[in-house]
């Protein structure tokens, strides 16, 4: 498998038409000693296992908290329009001017591939992000040679290090054969991760132990209500009853007080000397709790207010507003920037067009307005007082300069 691997990647990477000699590119003198000793094609992170563990993957499926706190952050992200810009010259400003539907990169973020639309590749991408901490697009061409990206799942690549190169190439175990795959193939997005530089560290890592207590806990409370034949209350009685006499009771009880029309209503027997009734222990109650810690845990890992994962018991009309500016500004805008410019550096130059920058317009999410009046209200001070100017501005927000716009406003009457 390893030779014929070495075979296409060698192959893979001529076709492209841009051979690496030997030697002329090398990777860190650290990363190149991890990998040195390894074999010749040792593969890391992915196919199921390490770093990029399949079961992180069922945790979307079997766990409410994970599920919610990700489909919050996936949904968040398909949202705002993405939008390509191209920077103009020093002579220019260095503005950016958006390129345009009509470009070619513009083009393929918003038809990504003949099933997939813009928002099922981030929403892809945003879900694998938080379940395996990585994601992978690959590069393809349709059957009128147009360029196309297709989302693969993480836990099914592996990555092969080369201690020249950093990366000689990429493994994707599909259903029932490996393809290999080129640097020039894969775009690679990962959570940096401090104990393996070459997988990206997945959310639920340090929530696992939380969640899976909470998993528990349900699964304790469904087996309870299920097996257990514990009653409510237990009648003491001051004489022993045989079962034939313990049956007639039952039959009277059932008749004087079962259904809604027998509800609260008092019951009255001479022979019962006490009343016992039987409740959970502490330890069995401790499932609530364990639930509610599991949420809390899963909330912090994903950077999710509770409020927007419908845990509404303390929740106010003020303190949602709040927790939704706080999950834009503290955990989607961080992230749509990392996107963004793994995007830039990543994938531009390898379509042939390095001098791209894309970007999240975020002028229609609404928990972001009060920030962008504060701005507008911010700039229109410091245009009154001369501090700046109409395109000292516009250049701020990336927008072209004006004729006039050099002067300070008032001194134009």
């Amino acid at each position: 498998m390893m030779q014929k691997l070495a075979r296409r990647l060698t192959w893979r990477k001529w076709r492209f038409g841009r051979p690496v000699p030997a030697g002329r590119r090398k990777a860190g003198g650290a990363a190149g000693a991890d990998v040195s000793g390894m074999g010749a094609f040792p593969l890391l992170s992915g196919a199921g296992g390490g770093w990029a563990r399949s079961d992180y993957g069922e945790y979307y499926a079997t766990s409410t908290p994970v599920y919610s706190a990700i489909r919050v952050r996936a949904d968040a992200l398909t949202r705002p329009p993405v939008v390509v810009y191209r920077r103009a010259g020093p002579e220019s400003g260095g503005q950016r001017l958006p390129v345009g539907a009509e470009h070619p990169a513009q083009q393929l973020l918003e038809r990504v591939n003949r099933w997939y639309t813009r928002a099922d590749l981030w929403r892809a991408t945003e879900i694998y992000l938080n379940l395996w901490g990585a994601a992978y697009w690959m590069l393809d061409y349709d059957a009128e040679g147009r360029r196309e990206i297709w989302p693969l799942r993480p836990d099914r690549m592996s990555i092969v290090p080369d201690k020249d190169e950093y990366i000689r190439g990429f493994v994707y175990q599909g259903r029932g054969r490996q393809v290999a795959l080129t640097p020039d193939e894969v775009v690679w997005f990962r959570y940096f991760n401090p104990l393996e530089e070459y997988a990206g560290l997945s959310p639920v890592a340090p929530a696992r132990l939380a969640v899976d207590m909470g998993q528990d806990g349900l699964r304790f409370n469904r087996n309870f209500l299920r097996n257990s034949a514990q009653p409510d209350f237990v009648l003491l009685t001051n004489e022993q009853m045989n079962d034939s006499e313990i049956d007639d009771f039952y039959r009277r009880w059932e008749a004087r007080f079962r259904g809604p029309a027998h509800a609260r209503r008092p019951a009255v027997a001479s022979f019962v000397r006490d009343i016992k009734t039987l409740g959970l222990s502490h330890r069995e109650m401790d499932f609530i709790q364990g639930l509610r810690w599991s949420l809390e845990e899963v909330s912090r890992a994903y950077g999710v207010p509770r409020p927007l994962l419908s845990d509404l018991e303390r929740a106010t009309f003020s303190n949602v507003n709040a927790a939704e500016r706080f999950f834009w500004r503290n955990t989607m805008v961080p992230e749509m920037g990392f996107l963004a410019e793994q995007v830039t550096r990543k994938l531009f130059p390898l379509l042939g067009y390095a001098g791209l920058e894309m970007e999240f317009d975020l002028a229609s999410i609404e928990a972001l307005a009060e920030d962008e009046n504060a701005r507008a209200s911010r700039e229109s001070q410091l245009l009154d007082r001369g501090v700046l100017t109409i395109n000292e501005v516009r250049r701020a927000r990336g927008l072209p300069d004006v004729p006039w716009g050099d002067v300070w406003a008032k001194a134009r009457g």
